[in-house]
C-alpha cells in the first residue's frame, strides 16, 4: 500500500468510523467519554490531512492517535476526579467507621470466641486445622503427615469449619459476662 495524499486520511475515517468508535469505547467503556475521545482523534486525523502528512498504514497509525487521546483523557479526568472526590471521600471515610464501631467489637469477640472454639475439637482436629490454616499447609501435606487421602482430610476439615462456625454463633448469642 503506497503512502496516502492528505484528502484520503479523512475518508479513510469515514470508512472506519465504525470500528475506530468501538476501539476507543473498548478503551474507555464509557459512551461519553468515547464520543469526547472520538472528536478529538478526528480533529487530529483532520489536522493531519491539512498538513499533507502521508501515512503508510492508517489503522495502526489512528489507533495510536486513539490511544493517546484515550490515556490524556484518563490522566485529565483522574486529576479532576481527585479533587472532587476526596472531600465526598472523607465524609464516606468517616460516616463508614461510625457506622461499623459496633461490627470491629463484634469481629474483635468473634476473634477471641475463635481462638477459645479452636481448642475444643478432638486433638486430630485441632492438629489440622492449625496445620491448615496456621502453617497454611495444602491439604495434600496434611493428608500425608496424618497417612489419610486427601478427600478425608477435606471432610475432617470440612466439619471442623462447621463447628468451630456453630461454637462462635452460640458464644456471640449468650450475653457477656462484662455485659451485665
Amino acid at each position: 500500500m503506497g503512502k496516502r495524499n492528505a484528502p484520503d486520511l479523512v475518508k479513510l475515517l469515514l470508512e472506519h468510523r465504525d470500528g475506530l468508535f468501538g476501539f476507543i469505547l473498548a478503551l474507555t467503556r464509557d459512551r461519553e467519554a468515547a464520543e469526547e475521545v472520538f472528536q478529538e482523534v478526528s480533529l487530529a486525523v483532520v489536522e493531519e490531512s491539512n498538513r499533507r502528512t502521508h501515512v503508510a498504514q492508517f489503522l495502526p497509525w489512528v489507533h495510536e492517535i486513539a490511544r493517546r487521546r484515550v490515556a490524556e483523557h484518563f490522566r485529565k479526568n483522574a486529576r479532576r476526579n481527585a479533587i472532587e472526590r476526596r472531600e465526598s471521600l472523607d465524609d464516606v471515610v468517616g460516616q463508614a467507621f461510625e457506622e461499623n464501631v459496633t461490627d470491629v467489637h463484634a469481629h474483635l469477640r468473634r476473634q477471641d470466641y475463635l481462638d477459645q472454639c479452636t481448642e475444643e475439637p478432638p486433638h486430630m482436629q485441632r492438629q489440622m486445622i492449625r496445620k491448615r490454616y496456621r502453617d497454611r499447609a495444602s491439604i495434600k501435606k496434611i493428608a500425608e503427615a496424618f497417612d489419610w487421602t486427601k478427600e478425608a482430610v477435606k471432610v475432617s476439615l470440612w466439619n471442623a469449619r462447621r463447628r468451630l462456625a456453630a461454637c462462635i454463633d452460640e458464644k456471640m448469642r449468650l450475653p457477656r459476662e462484662t455485659d451485665s
